[in-house]
């Protein structure tokens, strides 16, 4: 009897598709698709990066569950929807990437120009090394499957070592990093570069604690002279720049290292920020806008943040407003709330998300080298007073590594920061503990592997 054939001929399946260049490039451009998963609103980066540090909280949400409020409080259990959604997508989406990678190494597809395979594969290599940075900062020791695994072998994939996982990627980034354009131009713009898989892998190496490996990275792409804080390119460095990168039409500008594409419209890649940031309240609308826009009450900026911002920095009211005016009553409703990720297609966002920008690489390095003309550059943009002269606010912020503290807080609120750098530092329990008024303990830095996963594996192991 003959075999039978395992996919239908006359329906697209995953059997039958990869047999052209045109099928293998429409399959590599989808791991962007899985950048915005990560980056979108209750990804890895925004669960751990916002909502468990002191920057957010939540005041206000419907009550169904309270699995944010959890996370925020540092009260979560292994049950958390919010937690195991992430992990489960963050899995998801390494799935996807490895049978990217698996098939554009094993295809008989002859592509017209051998270094655009090279080119998807690198860029396969960049987002996956993304997400398993991510995961390890967030749960430690993390499950490591390079390949697409069956059911059946996924059970042997335990908890590999953080510094096994820093290795791999390390590697992953370098060759990629060799093989990526430093720069593209037209509807490639967007696309990973060689600075994208440098800047991560600084990151990295500040992971693995290679600090000197780390600066290497970041003065690469601070020589490289292709980014500035100019980010409107009209040849002044001020305070609009910092407006400009916020706006829901700013693409990819000229500070962007690592930017995550959006596509405002019905039945395009929209983005979930703004929805879900937005107060729950009834009577909210958001600023111009008169039609009134409930949201899901996550990330209200805190208290503490608000006062962190120096009495005259425009970034404040750039990045946050401290409540709205109810439309039907006139009165002004005290609820905070962050614009960073303003559009006016509220129905259907399309702002980009700036993962890594210049500022960050310009901070990271006056982190590493104590050189604080590299901070002083940012806040120039600013139009605040240099960090050394009697105007800087030296009473809060007395030494060089606060003041980096202080500016990497209120530059870069609300981007999926705080958090790893206070783990990165070292700071984390002490400066959690004090601002959230509560004692958090070191073993309350990790996320707990979600139950879900460990349920259908019981081999795996939880955190303490």
């Amino acid at each position: 009897m003959d075999k039978l054939d395992l996919y239908p001929e006359t329906n697209l399946t995953e059997g039958n598709f990869y047999t052209s260049e045109a099928d293998l490039i429409s399959a590599s451009n989808d791991i962007y698709r899985q950048l915005t998963r990560i980056y979108n609103s209750g990804g890895v980066p925004d669960l751990y990066g916002e909502l468990f540090s002191d920057n957010v909280y939540i005041k206000q949400t419907t009550g169904a569950n309270s699995f944010g409020e959890d996370i925020s409080r540092h009260t979560i259990k292994p049950d958390n929807g919010y937690v195991e959604t992430a992990w489960n997508n963050a899995y998801n989406a390494l799935y996807i990437i490895n049978n990217v990678l698996d098939k554009l190494q094993n295809t008989t597809v002859v592509f017209s120009d051998p270094a655009l395979k090279e080119r998807l594969g690198s860029e396969a290599l960049v987002v996956r090394s993304i997400i398993y940075y991510y995961l390890t900062q967030a749960f430690g020791d993390v499950p490591f499957p390079l390949k697409v695994v069956t059911p059946d072998e996924s059970y042997t994939y335990l908890r590999e070592h953080k510094n096994v996982i820093y290795q791999q990627l390390i590697a992953d980034l370098l060759k990629a990093k060799s093989i990526l354009p430093n720069s593209y131009t037209g509807s490639n713009a967007g696309r990973l570069t060689s600075h994208a898989a440098g800047a991560l892998l600084a990151k990295v190496y500040l992971a693995a604690g290679n600090s000197n490996a780390a600066k290497a990275q970041l003065l690469e792409i601070i020589q490289s002279n292709q980014f500035t804080l100019d980010a409107n390119g009209d040849g002044k460095i001020t305070k609009d720049d910092y407006a400009y990168l916020f706006k829901s039409d700013t693409k990819n500008s000229k500070e962007s290292i690592l930017e995550v594409q959006y596509l405002s419209g019905q039945n395009n890649v929209n983005s979930t920020h703004q929805a879900d940031y937005a107060p729950w309240d009834f009577a909210f609308h958001l600023p111009g806008i008169s039609t009134t826009f409930r949201g899901n009450g996550l990330n209200t900026p805190t208290s503490d943040l608000i006062r962190e911002y120096e009495s005259n920095d425009p970034r404040k009211e750039l990045s946050l407003q401290l409540g709205f005016n109810n439309l039907q009553t006139g009165s002004f409703t005290d609820y905070p709330y962050t614009i960073k990720f303003f559009d006016g297609t509220f129905l259907y966002p399309g702002q980009n998300v700036e993962a890594i920008r210049y500022a960050d690489i310009l901070l990271l390095y006056a982190e590493l080298t104590g050189e604080s003309s590299y901070l002083n550059q940012v806040r120039a943009r600013a139009g605040l007073a240099d960090y050394g002269t009697s105007a800087y606010p030296t009473d809060k912020y007395p030494t060089l590594a606060l003041a980096i503290e202080h500016e990497r807080r209120v530059e870069l609120a609300f981007e999926f920061h705080r958090l790893f750098d206070l783990v990165r530092t070292g700071r984390a329990v002490a400066v959690l503990s004090s601002n959230k008024g509560v004692q958090i303990a070191a073993n309350k830095l990790l996320f707990p592997i979600p139950l879900s996963a460990i349920d259908a594996n019981p081999n795996l192991t939880q955190n303490p």
